[in-house]
């Protein structure tokens, strides 16, 4: 009896601790649960990353930046276009070099002679020659040698000297020259450039000048040369074709008698004369890289007009 008793105590005791147990189980349960938040709030924030967007705007929300950037990305890395070799695109810092032959045509008209000597007739004369040229920065250099011819026939006397006076001058002269022009270029486009600058340089004349009296029968400028002393055909009246030759650089009348030159002792023909271009101008073509064309003129006593062709090295 006794020990049913003390069973039936155990069960009853058991039965009225469950609930409170049960409560304190609860109750530490979430205490704990407060520690965890109250320790969680303690630590910083972390910012999770933000996945970038399919576009390629890197969350910025405009996708024209990153167009932008693509092509900027595209432009860094895309090489640079390649010439043509025969492309007349010129480097200003880059030096280019030229050979060629050139063309001169000297024009000197009796007008201008005339303000020089009495007389005078229009001379037309031919050059050629060779060219070697150095252009860097739109400036060329142009080393040329070449021939002139200076051959001409007709009547000349000094400035003031009477008609009587007249000689018929028959030249066979020609010079060799050695020149520079300077030329600052304008260019039109890659093709055409206009240029502009000076030539300097010094010529050794050749041939020879023939001197002989001359005879006009209308009065005017219509000469011809004398045969001799007394020529028949000088019926004008004045005496033009008159007493026996003399030598060159005496006075008196000449037949036939060649002009000295400077060399050959006080004579009246240099033997070195100069050669100024003011100015030059030109139109420079060049259809490709290796080629070009100049088409030039100026002023020297007269009126020059030339071409040239060169090939570039």
């Amino acid at each position: 009896m006794l020990r049913h008793s003390l069973r039936l105590t155990v069960i009853c005791a058991l039965v009225l601790a469950a609930p409170i147990l049960a409560a304190n189980t609860r109750a530490r349960a979430q205490d704990n649960a407060g520690d965890e938040d109250r320790a969680d709030s303690m630590q910083a924030p972390r910012e999770e990353p933000q996945p970038i967007p399919a576009d390629g705007s890197a969350g910025t929300g405009d996708p024209s930046l990153a167009d932008e950037q693509a092509l900027q990305s595209e432009g860094d890395n895309r090489p640079e276009a390649e010439r043509d070799s025969t492309d007349p695109f010129e480097d200003p810092h880059e030096g280019y070099y030229f050979v060629g032959l050139m063309y001169r045509h000297i024009v000197a008209p009796k007008f201008i002679q005339s303000l020089f000597v009495d007389g005078g007739t229009s001379v037309s004369n031919p050059g050629f020659g060779a060219q070697f040229e150095y252009r860097k920065d739109n400036f060329s250099i142009i080393g040329s040698v070449w021939w002139q011819d200076f051959s001409f026939v007709g009547p000349y006397r000094a400035a003031g000297d009477p008609e009587g006076d007249t000689e018929i001058i028959n030249s066979t002269w020609s010079s060799v020259f050695l020149s520079a022009s300077f030329l600052w270029s304008t260019p039109l486009s890659d093709i055409f450039a206009i240029e502009y600058g000076i030539d300097v340089g010094l010529g050794a004349v050749f041939g020879d000048g023939v001197r002989t009296e001359a005879f006009s029968n209308d009065g005017g400028d219509n000469y011809a040369a004398c045969s001799g002393p007394g020529d028949p055909r000088d019926t004008s009246g004045v005496g033009y074709c008159g007493s026996p030759s003399v030598a060159d650089g005496e006075n008196g009348e000449h037949y036939g008698v060649v002009a000295r030159k400077w060399s050959d002792g006080s004579g009246s023909v240099p033997n070195i004369v100069p050669w100024l271009g003011i100015p030059h101008i030109a139109l420079r073509i060049k259809p490709i890289h290796q080629v070009q064309i100049r088409i030039d003129a100026g002023f020297f006593g007269g009126f020059w007009f030339g071409a040239g062709l060169s090939y570039g090295i």
